[in-house]
């Protein structure tokens, strides 16, 4: 798959050169782009071997877009989303200020006006309900101030189903088999050759909001934890591996008897979706795709059942683990030096680790246990999925900046944030960049979440999980299969009405 080939490049690379620890220079967010004068500078003390570094990045960067060459005599390509996911910092910049990801994406824009004499733009939508809103309002009056959606793919996909939207198939210059966008775009999210939500790299949130655990090195070491890197690519980070260490760790730093916040533990987690992660974490998707390329209906299964019996009695039962209902709860513990582990988004390092004065690691969600075959995680719901409206008119205009933006996004903002994530430059550790893009890799866009629109099953894990009291997930499905099948078979049809 092409992210993997784009893997194996990068790693081939930087085999060649000479590996360092990680820095705790600060750094940046979501996506990887061109790294400012600053950033790129390289000292003895960053590498031995500076050609490797630069041939690593340049293998990105050498990926010819073949888009024509245009002159769109100084329009703005106007994007519309909500403030909600940094939208406007990684869209349109006045000006460098010498922070990398906000120079990364002053550099792309300003690469993409020179080439085509367009600017980017942006409109606020305010809200995802109310972005959604006034999207639908605009398109039914005909209107085309905005040339492309972009915000929450949840609350996206209700227009889907009002028809508001076009396949990306009627766009012309758009190409999904290109690595800045999503294989999920094809391989999930496409049914009898519609595409109405795609995943590109121009939404750099697609990237900031994957899901992922962020581990306390130096803690790791003291608590003669083995190495979670060497855990992780030998398939052993596990449901159990992860339970082992929370009570091998769990410290009752005040005495009192009693786990509380004051206290250290093996894992910290809010109870949102940081909970309805490990469904798919273990391999428990809502669809896939059979050998006829039809999407199936799959979530529930005895698998189900002990995927869920397996998380409860991690999350709910086990010493060691900390939760509270508080966004972001889990990743403030880890902060304060309070827990081994966390479970996060990518975007947290930007929100909570800038001051983190131990060097930390980035590894994937668990499996379920060691014959699952590979790592998956999700994407939270408020991230962006990119849609073209109903009323929009100059196709080719849109195809061509959509596709010019994600391939830059690719090249010029992507390594950059990286870097920001890592609090180093990507390029200089071996594990950590093989353990960043393992966690961009085991991205699932599952048909069933992106399309759930809050009337679907992806939120009945999360639900039950944080219940005080443990429920029979069986029981509770049972009692909304028949509404949530039928709901489900109305977004299909979508994809099959003519017109």
């Amino acid at each position: 798959m092409k992210r993997r080939l784009l893997t194996l490049l990068l790693t081939a690379a930087l085999l060649g050169s000479s590996m360092l620890a990680c820095s705790d220079a600060p750094a940046d967010d979501g996506t990887a782009g061109t790294p400012t004068a600053s950033d790129t500078a390289v000292t003895p003390e960053d590498t031995a071997e500076p050609e490797a570094e630069t041939t690593a990045l340049e293998a990105r960067k050498a990926e010819a877009d073949n888009l024509p060459d245009k002159d769109f005599g100084g329009r703005n390509f106007t994007v519309i989303g909500t403030s909600s996911t940094a939208f406007e910092k990684y869209i349109h910049v006045e000006e460098q200020t010498g922070e990398g990801v906000n120079d990364a994406v002053y550099a792309r824009n300003l690469a993409v006006e020179e080439r085509y004499n367009a600017k980017v733009a942006y409109i606020d939508g305010s809200d995802h309900r109310t972005c959604t809103t006034t999207i639908a309002n605009e398109i039914q009056a005909g209107d085309t101030s905005f040339d492309l959606i972009q915000y929450h793919v949840v609350s996206n996909s209700g227009n889907v189903l009002k028809g508001f939207y076009r396949s990306w198939g009627e766009v012309p210059y758009v190409d999904f088999s290109r690595p800045w966008w999503s294989d999920s775009t094809v391989d999930d999210l496409t049914i009898n050759g519609r595409c109405y939500l795609a995943m590109g790299d121009f939404a750099l949130s697609t990237i900031a909001q994957t899901y992922c655990m962020f581990y306390d090195k130096d803690a790791m070491v003291n608590y003669q934890i083995e190495d979670l890197y060497d855990v992780v690519k030998s398939g052993r980070w596990t449901l159990d591996f992860l339970k082992n260490m929370c009570e091998t760790v769990y410290t009752d730093t005040n005495g009192d008897g009693a786990e509380d916040e004051l206290d250290y533990f093996g894992l910290a987690s809010d109870q949102q979706s940081n909970y309805n992660t490990y469904l798919w974490a273990c391999d428990n998707p809502i669809f896939v795709k059979d050998t006829n390329g039809e999407h199936q209906f799959v979530y529930y299964s005895e698998h189900l059942v002990d995927v869920y019996n397996s998380c409860y009695e991690l999350l709910n039962n086990t010493t060691g683990v900390y939760s509270k209902m508080d966004h972001g709860s889990g990743m403030d513990l880890f902060s304060k030096y309070g827990t081994l582990t966390c479970n996060a988004v990518l975007s947290g390092a930007l929100t909570y680790l800038a001051d983190f004065e131990h060097d930390y690691g980035i590894i994937p969600y668990p499996k379920y246990d060691e014959n699952q075959a590979e790592y998956k995680s999700m994407v939270d719901g408020s991230h962006e999925a990119m849609a073209v409206g109903k009323s929009a008119a100059d196709l080719e205009f849109i195809g061509i900046m959509t596709e010019v933006l994600c391939a830059e996004s690719y090249k010029e903002v992507l390594p950059t944030y990286y870097d920001v994530c890592l609090k180093q430059r990507y390029a200089s550790s071996q594990k950590d960049a093989e353990m960043m893009d393992l966690c961009v890799n085991a991205r699932v866009f599952d048909f069933g979440y992106v399309y759930d629109n809050w009337n679907g099953v992806a939120f009945y894990f999360q639900e039950l999980l944080r219940s005080d009291t443990f429920q029979d997930i069986t029981s509770y499905y049972k009692g909304k299969e028949k509404a949530a099948n039928k709901y489900y078979q109305k977004v299909i049809d979508k994809f099959y009405e003519e017109g």
